[in-house]
Parts: C-alpha cells; structure tokens; sequence
C-alpha cells in the first residue's frame, strides 16, 4: 500500500510522541495542518518520495531544520530547542517559527530533503552487544565485523562502551560511555525474572570493515552536527549519548567505505568468510532503506557465503530491523545451516531489551 505525505507525517507525530519526544509529536502535527492547507510543508515535501514513510521524508525535514539551528543558522528554533540550549514547553508551538526558518532558507531544505537518515543510535549498541554475547556463547570464536548502512561508523565500534546487566559485564571497563542494568529488561509481563545475555561470552573483534552510501565523517564540525540533527531535540541523554561516542569513535580507527551495500558486501565476502573466526555481517533499522536491488545483491552475497561457511569459519547475520510500531527485534541467521534465531525484542532507541533466546 502506498502512503501519502500527509500520512507520513501523522505517522511521524505518533511515533516521535511515543518515543519520548513530545516537541516532535506536537510540532508534527503543526506542520501536518500546514501540508493539508497546501503551505510551504507540502511544496517541499510532495515530490520528493514515492515512498515517504519508507523514506522517513519528515525525518529529513525535522534534521534540516535541527542542524540549522544547532549551527546557529535558526535561532528561533535554537532558542526552543534544549539540544541548543533553549527552553520548550508542552503549550509552546512552534509550527510558526520552524515554517519561518524553512522559508528563510528553502535551498538548504530542498538539499536536506535528499539526505538520507542518519541515526547512528548509540543506545542501539546495547542491543548488538547482547546479539555479539550470543555469538561469542554459540561459537567461542573472535569476531571479524562487517557493519552495512554504518552512517558514521559509530555503532561499528560498540565494543569500546562499557555494559552491565547487572549479572555479567562486557566491553571496555574504563570507557566514558556505560550502560546500566536499566537497559536490560529485569522481569517478564507476568512478573517473572528475566532471562539475561551472558555479555561474559562477548569474544574480541579482530578486525571491522564498515560502509554507507553516503558515510558521514564526525571527525569534522559539519560531520558531528549532521550526526546531532538526527537526534530530537528534546531528547538530551540521547544527545549526550551520541556526544560521548563520537569522541571515542574519533580516537578508533576504521576502514569505512562509500559503497552500495549489496556490491561492497559482496566483494568483502568473494573470498568467503575469515579463517578462525566468526564473521559477523550487522546492522540496525537499515534494511527498510536499502533499494529492492540492493537488499537482494546483499542477500545472495550471505547465501553464496554461508554456503561455504563452517563450524571453523562460521558466519553470522545480525540485525535489528523493525517488528511493530512499538518495538523493533534482534536475530541472527547462522551458517553453516542457515538457521535463524529470535534473540530479543527491543525499544527502537535500544532500552527494553527483552531476551527472548535460549542458552546457547
């Protein structure tokens, strides 16, 4: 079913307002009104996607006007917006001064349109870590990575954070980024405990390979603040979050290239997978934006892989993709065998980890 702009943008509302994100909620549906009546919302926006909600079109819009104002190009929205140090209140609307900033600079909206979504969620690599804590149990092996739609490279780095379910530890204990047992959910609906990843088992990464169509480089000024235009300004431990794992990224180096994930994938697995080792293909709320041709070049280049894949070199696809509207899900594929295993549901931004997979 295809879906209009106006219901892309109800959509959005609803999401962002679910999500923790009241400003973005109440603003969507603002400029939701402004696109019925025909304002400068639909001009831009009609046009650009024949898949808006696929396409996460608002999402685009909302970043524009975000990395304006971050940059100091908005200081309307800046003066609103607590990631730039303003002050927004439930009975504040601020439909007028962001319509007043995407008419004040329309080229840089028509260019921000074409933007991919770049998250690069940092809580998301509480989720990974627990799916590599699984791998390390099942196979006892290394890891040699391969991250597809890496944006910045930020997640690819997951093992230099600090983790804790309050039972078993992982990653780097000295680093400045930590998640608490707060992450991981401690009963189930009916109250029972739990059941938790053995983050213990987690194995070393010896070597990561990352790429993106359109990478981001957070090494620059301009890199670090597209990267925060992504992240909802009312949503400050997010940003801080991000802030935090830049810095450190910044410090790791690593090999990502500009590339069609399909074709790079291919052409890193044509030789099959790492000799002593398990090689991990990962990635996190990617797939919906890949093109049809690329999804299905990445698929053949897993099966032609797995197909030569064993219990010595095996190879592992982990991702953590849509399931509903409330949460998204982890699992893993591993070969040999081509066995696909449901390891936990998740909260888009990565809390609410609920484990679902059994010992391995």
């Amino acid at each position: 079913m295809a879906h209009t702009v106006g219901q892309a943008l109800a959509a959005q509302a609803v999401s962002c307002a679910n999500a923790g994100s009241p400003l973005y909620g109440t603003l969507l549906e603002g400029l939701g009104v402004d696109h019925a009546a025909g304002g400068i919302t639909a001009e831009l926006l009609e046009g650009v996607s024949d898949r808006p909600v696929h396409d996460a079109i608002p999402l685009r819009y909302l970043a524009t006007a975000h990395r304006l104002a971050l940059s100091g190009a908005a200081p309307s929205l800046a003066a609103q917006y607590p990631s730039c140090g303003g002050r927004w209140s439930a009975a504040d609307d601020l439909t007028a001064a962001f319509l007043g900033t995407v008419a004040g600079n329309r080229n840089e909206f028509v260019a921000g349109l074409r933007r991919n979504v770049q998250t690069n969620e940092v809580g998301r690599a509480a989720v990974l870590a627990s799916g590599f804590a699984w791998i390390g149990a099942r196979y006892g092996l290394p890891t040699d990575q391969l991250e597809v739609g890496s944006s910045a490279g930020i997640l690819s780095r997951w093992d230099h954070f600090a983790y804790d379910t309050g039972a078993n530890r992982c990653g780097d204990p000295s680093s400045a980024l930590r998640f608490d047992p707060a992450w991981w959910c401690d009963s189930t609906t009916d109250g029972r405990s739990a059941a938790l990843p053995d983050l213990a088992a987690v194995r070393p990464v010896v070597r990561r390979r990352a790429s993106d169509i359109s990478p981001v480089d957070i090494i620059t000024e301009a890199g670090r603040t597209t990267m925060a235009s992504f992240v909802w300004p009312d949503q400050m431990a997010r940003l801080e979050r991000l802030r935090t794992a830049m810095q450190i990224a910044a410090t790791s180096p690593l090999d990502l290239q500009r590339a069609d994930a399909g074709a790079w994938l291919a052409s890193e697995l044509a030789n099959g997978t790492a000799a002593g080792a398990v090689t991990v293909v990962f990635h996190s709320i990617v797939w919906q934006y890949l093109p049809t041709t690329t999804r299905d070049a990445l698929s053949t280049a897993l099966m032609v892989a797995g197909e030569r894949a064993t219990e010595r070199n095996p190879l592992c696809w982990l991702r953590m993709e849509p399931a509903a509207a409330t949460h998204a899900d982890l699992r893993v594929t591993c070969w040999p065998g081509g066995e696909t295993v449901h390891l936990a549901d998740v909260g888009y931004h990565g809390t609410d980890i609920r484990w679902l997979a059994p010992p391995t």
